[in-house]
């Protein structure tokens, strides 16, 4: 493979800038490029050691540096690689970078470093992609998780899977390649047991990312009510921030608004919604016709009322919608003379309703528990034991747990043997693509496309 080369930070001005290197010629380039404070030779230096010194282009110094060995296979690549600390800044990193490309490097491409680390048998698949999972980890709960997966948190449940699967597979060829050695019908019933037993297992695997789903992915929570009820004040006060501009005049909010917050490692997106009205104007009409596509859309509605008004038509038809959905009624302007009749509420659960004031911030953090109880109704107990699957990987194991309940339905119907083994053949198929024994080029490519380059 060719050496590659990349700026590992960001780009702008900071204390420090990473270029990593990677492949064969890497401690060839650094011999040409650095110089050493102590005058010694690159090959002589130590694994995981560090070096300080200038980088030079014949005899002008580019900048000073520290330069961190890594030889193979005791690497992020299993490559020789080296890193080189510059100082931070635009300027200084591409003067450093385009030396390294000068010198017989290549520009590495999106998520280059991490496809080698998994075509070269440091990670799996599933591995590499939660790097990815790491960079993206809104909360320190989805950081813990995507950790976790780089561990081998998932990989250890997918193998365990796959052994149990080729196990079988090896004892059904087996009775398909020596039937006269026994009756092939009898076999069905021990089949049978092991088959729910996988069932079981794939079951239990969707099961245990589907709470890890939520730390990493997060939910959504539409802030929606009609005009002038604090919609926006409440925004700001869970942004803790002033995101949201906040008038008293009705139907100043006429577009969606979202932001994420972290309620307890969780992170919740919050839509704050247009005031539900009727209205005339073209681009009000649009902002609640979004309104109510995102009251459907969420998974939890805050619906807010005005705590020092009495309840209109428009709040009634919104409490008669909200009623089969997950909600909080979220009742504002606590700080006033409350007018509101709460007895026209005594049908909602008074955990479901919460008192604020958005205004001066009280409330806010019995309502942010509320909603995080809402989240553990609906999900259940978030544990540090479970993972997060992502599309691709959830998608291959709803497949595998299809085609297993297909299998077991042959088993109970007494079907020939052979469509068993083939059908165990697909799932394995299904099971290497997650771990990337077995996967196509295209799709190799997209996933690593995602990545940022340098990573």
């Amino acid at each position: 493979m060719e050496t590659i080369c990349a700026i590992s930070t960001p780009l702008g001005i900071s204390g420090i800038g990473i270029i990593r290197l990677s492949g064969e010629k890497t401690y060839k380039i650094i011999e040409e490029i650095f110089l050493p404070k102590r005058k010694t030779k690159v090959k002589n230096w130590p694994t995981h050691t560090v070096h300080y010194g200038y980088i030079v282009d014949g005899e002008r110094i580019i900048d000073e540096v520290l330069v961190t060995i890594m030889r193979a296979p005791k690497s992020y690549t299993r490559e020789d690689m080296a890193e080189i600390g510059c100082h931070g800044g635009l300027s200084a990193l591409k003067e450093v970078l385009n030396l390294c490309i000068k010198k017989g490097a290549k520009l590495a491409s999106p998520g280059e470093f991490t496809k080698r680390a998994f075509l070269n048998g440091r990670i799996d698949l599933s591995q590499a992609e939660s790097v990815l999972e790491i960079i993206n980890s809104q909360t320190e709960k989805s950081l813990e998780i995507s950790i976790k997966k780089l561990k081998g948190s998932l990989s250890n449940e997918i193998n365990k899977l796959y052994e149990k699967i080729f196990s079988l597979l090896v004892q059904i060829e087996g009775k398909i390649d020596f039937p006269e050695e026994e009756d092939i019908s009898e076999i069905n019933l021990n089949v049978e047991e092991e088959i729910k037993k996988i069932k079981t297992q794939i079951k239990e695997i969707l099961s245990k990312s589907k709470n890890g789903k939520i730390v990493f992915e997060g939910i959504k929570a539409a802030i929606i009510g009609r005009t002038n009820v604090g919609k926006s004040s409440l925004l700001n006060k869970l942004l803790k921030e002033e995101r949201a501009i906040v008038t008293e005049i009705p139907g100043t909010t006429r577009d969606i608004l979202q932001e994420t917050i972290n309620i307890k490692g969780i992170p919740v997106k919050i839509i704050d919604t247009a005031g539900i009205r009727k209205t005339k104007g073209k681009i009000e009409k649009m902002g609640v016709k979004k309104a109510l596509y995102w009251m459907e859309k969420a998974e939890i509605n805050l619906l807010v009322l005005d705590g020092s008004q009495a309840l209109n038509q428009n709040d009634r038809k919104l409490l008669q919608k909200i009623k089969n959905k997950t909600y909080l009624i979220v009742i504002n302007k606590i700080d006033l003379p409350m007018k509101i009749n709460k007895e026209e509420l005594k049908n909602f659960p008074e955990e479901n309703i919460s008192y604020i004031s958005a205004k001066t911030g009280y409330g806010i953090e019995k309502l942010e528990e509320k909603i995080y109880n809402l989240i553990l109704k609906g999900y259940g107990n978030i544990k540090e034991t479970e993972f997060y699957l992502n599309i691709r990987q959830e998608n291959l194991l709803k497949k595998s747990y299809s085609i297993i309940k297909n299998t077991l339905k042959l088993c109970k119907e007494k079907q020939g043997i052979e469509l068993i083994a083939q059908n165990l053949r697909e799932i394995i198929k299904m099971i290497d693509s997650i771990t990337g024994k077995n996967i196509s080029q295209h799709i190799l490519e997209e996933i690593f496309s995602q990545f940022c380059i340098g990573k």
